[in-house]
């Protein structure tokens, strides 16, 4: 934690938040994991749950591969949590070329939290609603520490208060939710890319009063040194100092994610003291796949989780896990070797594809017979971009875009099965993309369901461009069959649990 030199007390970033050295945080909690494991498995991917073959809605464990030396391992469990990252790089990001690996979101987290749960047969929710991040240009540099703690405020290229600007409008798309306080971050959002787009750019964070004062200017250069270096070092490649010079923002492509500012995941039971029957089959955090357990990024339905929540909610499935085991719910679960078999000749087959068909190249990278899994990424973020709402479209998409981004990535589906890896490291991005893929699906097939533009900023419906109360006041829940590859959408209700009464003692 950050503490005030002088007074010895934390640090605040606002009302609810207390400044947090994260890059300290995360070995501190990794090493009390350690202490606490019989035995850890490192740099192993997981690829595919394992199902009991006397209950095709239990699971049995999972399977994956070592990533340096490629051995195959079968973990036979009575219960998972799927803890893994929620998905970055599916849509194109703005950072192209040499520079594509810089985004918000960690650029590792491949959808695997989603994938799996999906691929399996369990039901997600909200997996429509992505998330675009007002950023500091090029760097993806963050700004809620400038906004919160060092009081800073944006304008446009003109130095207007551009928000104002745009009140009426975004009122009449979504009514009474522009009076929300704080104004919700995508509504922020909306503002920001109507000025872009009325010719109003650059949108600009102006630090330059902030950064006047010493102490002020040393947080806001440890903001970035503590975390994100590349924000600074685009600062100084472009001679900007943010005491003199306000710095340019923009609004990155899409992330899909549970723990941050929206609700995409798994569809999870909730707590049985305060969950409605629809929300509770019995163990806390267990999905819709018996003894199949979630935390962080994975559940959908709680956002604003971030590190603390994410932690907490580990524990809350980690208890509930146990409890499923005690009370003799895994007994008789049976994975036959022939299962493991099946997912062992699937999980390499790529190494396969490509040393059987790398001889017919004859010049360059490409082949009649495979492709390379950065073409296969390049592909998909083009998809997600163009029909799904991505940036080159100013996030906006309709029906039949997205029954078009449909088509395409089932027919990139049928295409993945010819994909190439040539070591260890590219079996690894092809199944970091095939698990992007089947990420991919679902968050078009659940845009495509909701007919309305419930978060303006984050993506548009061009044919439904006002946030509809009456008819999308609701969580919306899908389910892949594991047979056929199809989606069953479903709507669930919203309880508002605790009341307006309670939220102000709350408060």
């Amino acid at each position: 934690m950050m503490k005030n030199s002088k007074t010895g007390r934390y640090q605040r970033e606002g009302k609810w938040q207390i400044m947090i050295h994260g890059e300290s945080y995360k070995p501190i909690v990794a090493e009390a994991a350690k202490k606490s494991a019989d035995k850890i498995y490192n740099r192993i991917m997981i690829t595919h749950l394992l199902i009991d073959e006397n209950n095709e809605n239990r699971v049995g464990g999972a399977v994956g591969f070592n990533m340096r030396t490629g051995d195959f391992h079968i973990f036979r469990s009575k219960t998972v949590i799927v803890a893994a990252g929620g998905a970055s790089h599916i849509f194109k990001p703005r950072a192209v070329g040499e520079g594509m690996g810089r985004t918000w979101y960690a650029p590792w987290s491949n959808g695997s939290a989603y994938a799996l749960p999906i691929a399996a047969g369990a039901k997600m929710t909200q997996m429509e609603n992505r998330i675009v991040l007002c950023r500091f240009k090029d760097g993806y540099g963050p700004v809620g520490a400038y906004f919160l703690h060092l009081k800073t405020y944006t304008q446009n290229a003109n130095g207007e208060n551009y928000e104002k600007k745009w009140y009426d409008h975004t009122k009449q798309l979504v009514g009474e939710y522009i009076d929300h306080h704080p104004t919700p971050t995508c509504l922020r959002n909306h503002a920001f890319v109507q000025e872009v787009m009325a010719g109003g750019g650059p949108i600009q964070m102006v630090t330059k009063e902030a950064f006047q004062d010493p102490h002020l200017e040393t947080i806001g250069w440890e903001n970035f040194l503590g975390m994100t270096v590349g924000q600074a070092v685009v600062w100084a490649s472009q001679n900007i100092d943010p005491k003199y010079i306000n710095p340019e923002l923009t609004t990155s492509e899409p992330y899909v994610m549970g723990s941050h500012a929206t609700c995409s995941g798994a569809w999870v039971s909730g707590p049985e003291d305060l969950s409605p029957p629809e929300y509770y089959w019995g163990y806390n955090r267990m999905m819709t796949i018996e003894g199949l357990f979630g935390a962080g990024d994975t559940v959908g339905g709680s956002a604003h989780k971030f590190s603390s929540g994410s932690f907490t909610e580990g524990r809350l499935a980690a208890k509930a896990a146990v409890k499923y085991i005690e009370d003799q719910k895994a007994i008789n679960i049976k994975v036959s070797k022939k299962q493991c078999e099946n997912f062992r000749e699937i999980i390499y087959k790529p190494l396969e594809n490509y040393t059987v068909n790398r001889n017919e190249i004859t010049g360059g990278t490409v082949s009649p017979s495979y492709f390379s899994p950065i073409q296969g990424l390049q592909r998909l973020q083009k998809i997600m971009d163009e029909y799904v709402g991505g940036i080159s479209v100013n996030y906006m998409t309709n029906e039949n875009l997205l029954k078009k981004g449909l088509e395409l990535l089932n027919w990139l589906e049928e295409d993945l099965e010819n994909i190439g890896a040539e070591d260890y490291h590219q079996l690894m991005r092809a199944w970091e993309l095939k698990h992007r893929a089947i990420t991919s699906q679902c968050v078009t097939e659940h845009t495509l369901f909701r007919e309305e533009t419930r978060w303006p900023g984050y993506y548009y419906r061009g044919d439904h461009m006002k946030l509809d109360d009456d008819n999308w006041h609701c969580l919306t829940v899908s389910r892949r069959d594991p047979k056929t590859g199809k989606f069953n959408m479903e709507k669930m209700p919203v309880y508002h649990i605790i009341g307006d009464e309670e939220k102000k003692k709350a408060s």
